[in-house]
Formats: C-alpha cells, sequence, structure tokens
C-alpha cells in the first residue's frame, strides 16, 4: 500500500460530496490537529495533482484509523492499519 498526504483543500474533488460520492480504494488514517491535512493509504496509484506521496511518514499528524491503538502515527502503526485492512 501506498501512504499519501491530502489537503484539506483537495477533499471534495478526491472524495466527492454526501449527494454526488467518488468512489476511492483508500482509508484515512490520519489528520494534523487542525484539519488542514490528512494521510491516506491506497492500494493503487492516485492522482498526484489531489494527493502527494510520502516515502516516509511525515511529523505532525494524529493517528486516527482506530484511536484506541493510540494517536501516534508512525511505519509500525501504518503496518498495523494495512494488516488490519487486509483481513
Amino acid at each position: 500500500m501506498r501512504l499519501y498526504k491530502m489537503l484539506a483543500g483537495n477533499w471534495t474533488e478526491f472524495f466527492g460530496t454526501a449527494l454526488n460520492p467518488v468512489a476511492r480504494d483508500a482509508t484515512i488514517i490520519a489528520q494534523t490537529p487542525n484539519c488542514d491535512a490528512f494521510l491516506l493509504l491506497a492500494k493503487d496509484e492516485q492522482d498526484a495533482s489531489l494527493v502527494e506521496l510520502q516515502s516516509s511518514v511525515p511529523s505532525g499528524f494524529d493517528f486516527t484509523y482506530c484511536q484506541e491503538w493510540g494517536l501516534e502515527v508512525n511505519q509500525t502503526m501504518i503496518d498495523r492499519v494495512i494488516a488490519d485492512l487486509s483481513q
């Protein structure tokens, strides 16, 4: 799976709206405290004009996929999410 960063301003174009959703095989796993950016995991390559591929886990994000696992986003948590999504 690939890790991407998406700015909040691209949300509607990437995911659509409640009335007109865009089907994506992507899962939001983290967000910045002020919700201006999100981290997501996707199986397939995504549109680089809407999201930025990350080579490592960027700082400044709180883990939101399963908050009982904690708030820290690191490679171990990403691996755990990937395993959870694969079940």
